[in-house]
Protein backbone atom coordinates (compact mmCIF):
# COMPACT_ATOMS: atom_id res chain seq x y z
CA UNK A 1 0.00 0.00 0.00
CA UNK A 2 1.08 3.69 -1.05
CA UNK A 3 1.46 6.72 1.60
CA UNK A 4 -1.33 7.90 -0.61
CA UNK A 5 -3.17 4.79 -0.20
CA UNK A 6 -2.95 4.90 3.69
CA UNK A 7 -3.93 8.53 4.31
CA UNK A 8 -6.76 7.70 2.00
CA UNK A 9 -8.05 4.92 4.45
CA UNK A 10 -9.00 7.86 7.05
CA UNK A 11 -11.07 10.62 7.00
CA UNK A 12 -8.91 13.71 7.67
CA UNK A 13 -10.05 17.39 9.32
CA UNK A 14 -9.77 19.75 6.44
CA UNK A 15 -7.06 21.67 6.04
CA UNK A 16 -7.16 25.61 6.99
CA UNK A 17 -6.59 27.74 3.82
CA UNK A 18 -5.75 32.02 3.80
CA UNK A 19 -8.12 32.42 0.54
CA UNK A 20 -11.10 34.09 1.24
CA UNK A 21 -13.51 31.14 0.12
CA UNK A 22 -15.57 29.10 1.94
CA UNK A 23 -14.79 25.21 1.73
CA UNK A 24 -19.02 24.75 1.85
CA UNK A 25 -21.54 26.61 1.15
CA UNK A 26 -25.15 25.19 2.26
CA UNK A 27 -28.46 26.66 0.77
CA UNK A 28 -32.20 24.50 0.78
CA UNK A 29 -31.12 21.71 2.00
CA UNK A 30 -27.67 21.22 -0.86
CA UNK A 31 -23.87 22.13 0.31
CA UNK A 32 -21.78 23.08 -2.46
CA UNK A 33 -18.21 22.24 -1.62
CA UNK A 34 -15.09 23.88 -3.02
CA UNK A 35 -12.82 21.97 -4.98
CA UNK A 36 -10.59 19.84 -3.26
CA UNK A 37 -6.96 18.78 -4.40
CA UNK A 38 -4.72 15.65 -2.77
CA UNK A 39 -3.64 16.87 -0.15
CA UNK A 40 -2.22 14.10 2.01
CA UNK A 41 -1.21 16.19 5.17
CA UNK A 42 0.27 19.39 3.93
CA UNK A 43 1.66 17.77 0.82
CA UNK A 44 0.20 16.72 -2.72
CA UNK A 45 2.47 13.45 -3.41
CA UNK A 46 2.23 13.27 -6.97
CA UNK A 47 2.96 16.78 -9.31
CA UNK A 48 2.20 17.28 -12.80
CA UNK A 49 0.58 16.19 -15.82
CA UNK A 50 -1.11 12.91 -16.00
CA UNK A 51 0.44 10.65 -19.02
CA UNK A 52 3.58 13.19 -18.68
CA UNK A 53 5.10 13.09 -14.99
CA UNK A 54 2.22 10.99 -13.79
CA UNK A 55 0.62 7.65 -14.18
CA UNK A 56 -2.72 6.65 -14.54
CA UNK A 57 -2.46 4.76 -11.18
CA UNK A 58 -1.15 7.52 -9.36
CA UNK A 59 -3.79 9.92 -10.86
CA UNK A 60 -6.37 7.55 -9.17
CA UNK A 61 -4.51 7.75 -6.27
CA UNK A 62 -4.79 11.51 -6.67
CA UNK A 63 -8.75 11.01 -7.32
CA UNK A 64 -8.84 8.72 -4.07
CA UNK A 65 -7.48 11.32 -1.85
CA UNK A 66 -9.46 14.22 -3.22
CA UNK A 67 -12.54 12.24 -2.35
CA UNK A 68 -11.77 11.48 0.94
CA UNK A 69 -10.63 15.34 1.98
CA UNK A 70 -14.37 15.64 0.43
CA UNK A 71 -15.87 13.52 2.80
CA UNK A 72 -13.11 15.15 5.28
CA UNK A 73 -15.00 18.27 4.94
CA UNK A 74 -18.21 17.16 5.12
CA UNK A 75 -17.77 15.37 8.23
CA UNK A 76 -16.02 18.31 9.92
CA UNK A 77 -17.49 21.12 8.29
CA UNK A 78 -21.46 19.96 7.84
CA UNK A 79 -21.64 17.81 11.35
CA UNK A 80 -20.86 13.90 9.58
CA UNK A 81 -21.42 11.88 6.94
CA UNK A 82 -24.86 10.53 8.24
CA UNK A 83 -26.08 14.55 6.72
CA UNK A 84 -25.65 13.31 3.42
CA UNK A 85 -28.98 11.91 1.96
CA UNK A 86 -27.48 11.93 -1.62
CA UNK A 87 -23.89 12.99 -3.74
CA UNK A 88 -25.54 14.77 -6.58
CA UNK A 89 -22.64 15.58 -8.48
CA UNK A 90 -19.22 15.38 -8.81
CA UNK A 91 -16.54 16.71 -11.44
CA UNK A 92 -13.30 15.70 -11.86
CA UNK A 93 -10.65 17.94 -13.30
CA UNK A 94 -7.57 16.04 -14.75
CA UNK A 95 -4.49 17.98 -15.55
CA UNK A 96 -3.47 15.53 -18.53
CA UNK A 97 -1.56 15.98 -21.67
CA UNK A 98 -3.64 16.28 -24.97
CA UNK A 99 -5.15 13.07 -26.47
CA UNK A 100 -5.28 11.29 -22.82
CA UNK A 101 -8.54 9.06 -22.81
CA UNK A 102 -8.02 7.61 -19.40
CA UNK A 103 -10.23 10.30 -17.88
CA UNK A 104 -13.08 7.50 -16.60
CA UNK A 105 -10.56 5.39 -15.25
CA UNK A 106 -9.37 8.60 -13.18
CA UNK A 107 -12.46 9.37 -11.60
CA UNK A 108 -13.71 5.78 -11.19
CA UNK A 109 -11.54 5.97 -8.05
CA UNK A 110 -13.00 9.08 -6.78
CA UNK A 111 -16.74 7.46 -7.20
CA UNK A 112 -15.39 4.41 -5.68
CA UNK A 113 -14.63 6.01 -2.13
CA UNK A 114 -17.80 8.04 -2.23
CA UNK A 115 -19.89 4.54 -2.70
CA UNK A 116 -17.18 2.62 -0.32
CA UNK A 117 -18.11 5.13 2.60
CA UNK A 118 -21.74 6.19 1.84
CA UNK A 119 -23.21 3.30 0.19
CA UNK A 120 -26.26 3.68 -2.00
CA UNK A 121 -25.99 7.79 -0.94
CA UNK A 122 -22.39 7.88 -1.98
CA UNK A 123 -23.13 6.68 -6.00
CA UNK A 124 -23.91 9.95 -8.37
CA UNK A 125 -23.72 11.98 -11.37
CA UNK A 126 -20.28 12.71 -12.67
CA UNK A 127 -18.05 14.35 -15.42
CA UNK A 128 -14.53 14.07 -15.83
CA UNK A 129 -12.48 16.68 -17.46
CA UNK A 130 -8.78 16.97 -18.91
CA UNK A 131 -7.45 20.45 -18.44
CA UNK A 132 -4.20 21.92 -19.03
CA UNK A 133 -3.24 22.66 -15.35
CA UNK A 134 -4.35 22.83 -11.84
CA UNK A 135 -3.88 24.82 -8.75
CA UNK A 136 -0.59 23.85 -7.14
CA UNK A 137 1.03 21.53 -10.14
CA UNK A 138 -1.76 18.80 -8.97
CA UNK A 139 -3.08 16.19 -11.13
CA UNK A 140 -6.07 16.05 -10.14
CA UNK A 141 -9.09 18.27 -8.48
CA UNK A 142 -12.73 17.50 -8.39
CA UNK A 143 -15.66 19.24 -6.56
CA UNK A 144 -19.00 18.36 -5.04
CA UNK A 145 -22.95 18.60 -4.95
CA UNK A 146 -24.31 16.96 -2.15
CA UNK A 147 -27.90 16.81 -0.95
CA UNK A 148 -28.30 16.72 3.19
CA UNK A 149 -30.42 15.71 5.88
CA UNK A 150 -31.24 18.37 8.95
CA UNK A 151 -32.04 21.72 9.04
CA UNK A 152 -30.12 24.49 6.42
CA UNK A 153 -26.98 25.69 8.05
CA UNK A 154 -24.20 28.18 7.58
CA UNK A 155 -21.06 27.40 5.48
Amino acid sequence: MTNAEEGASTIPVPRRSASPYLRVVELDGVAYLNGQLPYLGETIPYAGTVGHDVSLEEARECARLCAINVLGVIKHELGGLERVRQVLRITGYVSCIPGFEGLPAVMDAASAVFIEHLGEQGRHARSAIGVAALPRNSPVEIEVTVALHGAERAG
